[in-house]
Formats: structure tokens, C-alpha cells, sequence
């Protein structure tokens, strides 16, 4: 079978590209967070970032 090929538009690249800059900005929150109640608010942030990646 012959592998398919969808190419990627720009904009899917552009809300790549956004989701991940959201990713890495909720990550570097998460690292100096020290509130355990904050890093909660900040996991459900990404996991959901996450999920709107997919």
C-alpha cells in the first residue's frame, strides 16, 4: 500500500507553532512555581493545550 502524503497548510503550521509556544510558556511557569494549588491550575492549563494540539 502506498503511504499517503496530507501536506501540512500554513495554518495548521501557524496553530502548531502557537500551541507550542503556549506549551513552553506553561512550562517554564510550572518550573518556578512553588504553590502546589498553582501548579495544579497550571497542569489542567497545559493538559488542555495539549489536547488542543491533537
Amino acid at each position: 500500500m502506498a503511504k499517503q502524503s496530507n501536506p501540512v497548510t500554513d495554518q495548521e503550521t501557524r496553530i502548531g507553532r502557537r500551541v507550542n509556544r503556549q506549551v513552553s510558556v506553561l512550562l517554564n511557569e510550572i518550573e518556578k512555581e512553588e504553590v502546589p494549588d498553582r501548579l495544579l491550575e497550571l497542569a489542567r492549563e497545559l493538559q488542555k493545550a495539549l489536547g488542543e494540539k491533537a
